[in-house]
């Protein structure tokens, strides 16, 4: 007997012209999400409840409730770029971390998708503001948090094809379509430029820091609004990607600096008492920005971009020998 389902709501969609694409895909997996139910054991035979989270851009979100449990059903909405959820967050949970647990992983559709625990708390980033955020130090145990994240260690570069990295090696990634179409559109727009530091001398800085290195499992997306304020701290909703654990901190202070927030207690709890590298670390933020800047510009994010043009400007000699 297959299962009662009732939902909830409807999928909520993107009012940005760049995501349509998006909005479309989302609206398609929703007979894929009835199917699954339908044809799961797990279901069989249960009344179930769908609702669908109002948050998360580049996933459907689907949360499935019975008489007894509470589950999350997340797909990927990006067919190429967000395979390896479920491989990372159980890295991750063996390391130590708390990370939804995960209970299915397979495919619908040809995306990726993840059946795991359905975590009851608040996000981080809703219960503070980022000035309590400062005050209570819990960016220092951020940190400390992604430090551990980084234990693990793998072997190449990208994102995760047939569970193993895109790339052998760093310089590969450098010169793949993808980053090649974003160093392109900065350029074109005049979003960054010389004035705001070389960025042939950046790519050049990060290759010699990762030369003779082990890659890492990175969250890619590591900040307040991809946890859940429990004890302790609960992280979730990975981009994964094989990287440097240098590049994936940078990730999230470029983030943080695009929001006019200062980066300092993120890099204290991540390093410690370590001596590190400050020019590497400011170059992994620069090809960062270069990174997030084509969708800040074409969703119209100008404060962002002004944040992230003064902050490379200020610290241009970071780059300079």
């Amino acid at each position: 007997m297959q299962p009662k389902i009732v939902f909830k709501n409807e999928p909520k969609l993107s009012e940005h012209e760049v995501d349509a694409k998006f909005n479309e895909r989302r609206i398609n997996l929703v007979p894929y999400v009835q199917d699954f139910i339908s044809s799961n054991e797990r279901f069989k035979e249960k009344e179930i409840s769908v609702t669908f989270a109002d948050k998360g851009i580049s996933s459907l979100i689907s949360i499935i409730e019975t008489s007894h449990e509470k589950l999350v059903l997340k797909i990927p909405l990006s067919v190429n770029y967000s395979w390896g959820e479920a491989q990372f967050l159980k890295v991750w949970e063996k390391a130590g971390i708390k990370v939804p647990h995960v209970f299915e992983e397979g495919e619908l559709g040809r995306h990726p998708y993840t059946l795991m625990e359905y975590v009851d708390a608040p996000i981080l980033g809703d219960v503070y503001t980022n000035e309590e955020l400062i005050e209570k130090k819990i960016y220092l145990e951020l940190g400390r948090i992604l430090r551990i994240m980084h234990t693990p260690e793998t072997e190449g570069y990208g994102l995760v094809v047939n569970g193993k990295a895109e790339y052998s090696k760093l310089s590969e990634q450098f010169q793949g379509p993808d980053m090649q179409k974003r160093f392109d559109y900065v350029k074109e727009h005049k979003l960054l430029g010389e004035e705001h530091g070389s960025l042939d001398v950046v790519l050049k800085m990060l290759l010699e820091h990762v030369e003779g290195k082990k890659s890492s499992y990175c969250h890619d997306d590591f900040g307040p609004y991809n946890m859940f304020a429990t004890n302790p701290i609960t992280v979730f909703d990975p981009q994964p990607r094989f990287s440097n654990g240098y590049l994936d901190l940078g990730r999230s202070l470029c983030v943080r600096i695009g929001h006019g927030i200062s980066p300092g207690q993120l890099v204290e709890g991540y390093f410690g008492n370590e001596p590190y590298d400050k020019k590497v670390l400011h170059a992994c933020i620069v090809l960062n920005i270069y990174m997030k800047l084509p969708y800040a510009h074409k969703t119209k994010k100008l404060k962002n971009i002004q944040n992230w043009q003064e902050y490379v400007i200020k610290n241009k000699h970071l780059l300079e020998k």
